[in-house]
């Protein structure tokens, strides 16, 4: 695997990349751009992707933003973050990551959100999206819920949310925890190899959190809700749900299937927030026909446009 690592600036915030094994890239064809989700990193796809794909493909990781090693600016607050602005800062990072090349975007969690956002406000940037346990509003369950309970309570909660993160961040048991809290079957998700390496290539990362700029972040993401907007979507969206996903209410998974446009939803059973490792080898065959799907859809679109 072929790692470039760089970083792409807008609107003030540093938003890290990983550019892989681009001597694979295919010029003209969409690129392959992966966005995690909350309290994660450009580095959880080293560890999660399934590994035929990750050291055979070009591929890219996108941070969001206020996710180290990305950098936010001195003056972000919470009331700057809304869908719109989601929509700059990543379509903008997109457009200068890939200057002009297209993209089918992998989103897991709010990286799922970013890419149907991106869809949402018609990116020039996108070609299609695949949502891992993405959602249309920021109401969410489990600890993560928490976390955004307790950011949406505004200068009242930031004691306690900085204290979650802090308690986290220096201790690599708490880290365990609260990843295997993410999944349905918390003991076979700690056993998994891939939580271990998940965990590896995310410690540096989390070590550096910035409390502060997760804060702004997170009281942002309480108030997000994009769910009356699914219908404007026109490129072609596979949607990966998992039935007990702890994080993202059923309610939302069932919305966002009835309201994006021509999706496929991929539905894994008994599964939570974590199919990656929840339901390894059901993941890698989806990931694979889901973006072969989009490439497939993308060339029969080119003669028409």
């Amino acid at each position: 695997m072929n790692v470039r690592e760089g970083f792409v600036d807008i609107e003030g915030h540093r938003l890290a990349y990983l550019a892989v094994n681009e001597h694979l890239a295919q010029p003209d064809e969409p690129a392959e751009v992966f966005i995690h989700g909350v309290l994660a990193s450009v580095n959880f796809w080293r560890a999660v992707l399934p590994a035929e794909y990750r050291d055979t493909r070009a591929w890219y990781a996108l941070s969001l933003p206020a996710h180290p090693p990305s950098t936010a600016p001195a003056d972000f607050q919470p009331e700057q973050v809304d869908d719109a602005w989601f929509y700059r800062i990543m379509n903008g990072a997109l457009a200068q990551l890939l200057k002009g090349r297209k993209a089918i975007v992998v989103g897991h969690s709010t990286g799922g959100f970013a890419a149907l956002n991106l869809a949402i406000h018609h990116s020039p940037q996108l070609a299609g999206v695949v949502s891992v346990a993405g959602f249309h509003s920021g109401q969410w369950g489990g600890v993560e819920g928490l976390l955004v309970k307790l950011a949406a309570l505004g200068q009242w909660g930031r004691p306690l949310f900085a204290a979650n993160l802090a308690i986290a961040r220096h201790s690599r048991v708490v880290q365990k925890t609260f990843a295997s809290l993410l999944a349905r079957d918390r003991k076979a998700f700690l056993r998994h190899p891939l939580s271990h390496a998940m965990l590896e290539h995310l410690r540096t990362d989390t070590e550096a959190q910035d409390a502060r700029a997760l804060f702004c972040l997170f009281n942002g993401i309480s108030k997000l809700e994009v769910g009356d907007r699914l219908g404007e979507i026109r490129v072609p969206c596979h949607l990966f749900i998992g039935t007990h996903d702890p994080v993202v209410p059923t309610s939302q998974s069932v919305l966002l299937a009835a309201r994006v446009p021509d999706a496929h939803t991929e539905v894994f059973w008994n599964v939570g927030h974590m199919p990656f490792m929840e339901s390894t080898e059901h993941f890698a065959t989806a990931l694979v026909q889901a973006i072969t799907d989009i490439h497939q859809r993308n060339h029969r679109a080119a003669p028409a446009a």
